[in-house]
């Protein structure tokens, strides 16, 4: 074989030095944009924290009754979170028991067909033992004959060690499966016995919002002092975007959310129910509009996000409840309200579907179901244009 020429050396040596300043080069590209991540989030997580202090702020300007809303909002949400966990946490006990339980069936009729054949191997050999066995070596037989017999035996006898472990290894798993059935039953018990006081405790606080929400409303001496609450809720969610805009638009040209220009009649529904309400419709009379969907969902229903997107806010907001906000780059914002609990952060990534809060009646609407908006830079649009 010819020995490789001196150009064949160079080019090998290239592609390896190539190859090598490749690997560097995504090596260095990954690690900017985790930082150019690192650095987006902590730019969104210091407005979001400036836009809390505003709002804890402009709350202790407000009446007492308004206050007295968000205290058993966010209490009510704590306890609808701990009762969420725990119906989950008595889901997975009660799978676990089924699985065990099935478990424990299969190796109950294994652990009978292992005696069965043990049985039947050990009177095999115990009549083998009296005759055969005994008569090849009286006999005197064949050497050669004597000698795969005796093997034939040893082979046996191997087998029905082997069996015996088997069922002590069943047995054993027997066992075990028991003890685990029984813990898991004591599990269970806990985890009911805890539901049962945690629904207690949330029937109590939505009493406690629902005479809240009555003395919210005594609290407005006419229509124009009604409306001037709405209009300061509008304004203050107004702010509210319009910080979180600013904060985007510092690291927006690096991000890859495309948008939602291209969905139209794509998206589907962020919750189930009718809606309630339309956007531009009339509300207090004719004196305002509505700027998105009051959807009809059910109390604790799953509220789930529309399109591929960033969290930029989850907190109280007067007039709002509990709201997540979720930007889908290029302007476009959605905004979900009235929760009964929060299920993401800001920071947090989400997809198409993934559920972000559950649905309820916070921040004193006095009518509950999922309230809906889509913002493109700053302004409300027609969410039904969007959602198939």
């Amino acid at each position: 074989m010819m020995p490789p020429s001196r150009t064949s050396r160079h080019q090998a040596l290239f592609l390896v030095a190539i190859t090598l300043l490749l690997l560097v080069t995504v090596s260095a590209t990954a690690a900017q944009n985790k930082a150019q991540a690192e650095k987006e989030l902590k730019i969104l997580k210091s407005t979001i924290a400036d836009i809390q202090e505003t709002l804890r702020t402009n709350l202790a300007r407000q009446s007492k009754a308004q206050q007295n809303i968000r205290h058993i909002d966010k209490k009510l949400a704590e306890a609808s979170a701990k009762l969420r966990t725990t119906r989950q946490q008595i889901t997975q006990a009660n799978d676990k028991l089924k699985q065990l339980e099935v478990e424990q069936r299969e190796k109950t009729s294994l652990r009978e067909k292992q005696r069965q054949r043990l049985a039947s191997q050990l009177r095999s050999a115990y009549i083998a033992g009296r005759q055969e066995y005994v008569k090849l070596l009286l006999n005197q037989e064949d050497p050669t004959k004597v000698s795969r017999m005796l093997e034939y035996y040893r082979y046996l006898n191997q087998a029905r060690i082997d069996d015996i472990k088997e069922l002590q290894q069943t047995l054993q798993r027997l066992t075990v499966i028991e003890q685990d059935i029984q813990t898991t039953l004591v599990t269970l018990s806990d985890l009911k016995e805890a539901q049962e006081t945690q629904q207690q405790k949330q029937s109590t606080l939505k009493k406690e919002q629902q005479i809240a929400l009555n003395k919210l409303k005594r609290s407005y001496s006419n229509q124009n002092s009604r409306l001037e609450k709405l209009r300061k809720d509008e304004q203050e969610l107004a702010k509210v975007i319009k910080s979180i805009e600013k904060a985007l638009r510092q690291f927006a040209p690096k991000q890859s959310l495309t948008g939602l220009g291209k969905f139209k009649k794509k998206l589907q529904w962020p919750a189930s129910g009718s809606i309630i309400h339309r956007y531009g419709s009339n509300k207090l009379g004719k004196r305002l509009k509505w700027n998105g969907i009051l959807i009809g969902a059910q109390e604790g229903d799953s509220v789930h996000a529309i399109h591929h997107g960033q969290v930029v806010f989850a907190d109280w907001l007067r007039g709002y409840g509990l709201v997540v906000i979720v930007d889908h780059g290029k302007g476009y914002l959605s905004l979900y309200g009235q929760n009964q609990s929060l299920l993401k952060s800001p920071g947090d990534w989400v997809e198409a579907g993934e559920p972000v809060a559950t649905s309820g009646g916070s921040g004193g609407s006095g009518q509950p179901g999922l309230y809906f908006e889509i913002r493109y830079k700053g302004r409300p649009q027609n969410p039904v244009a969007w959602i198939r």
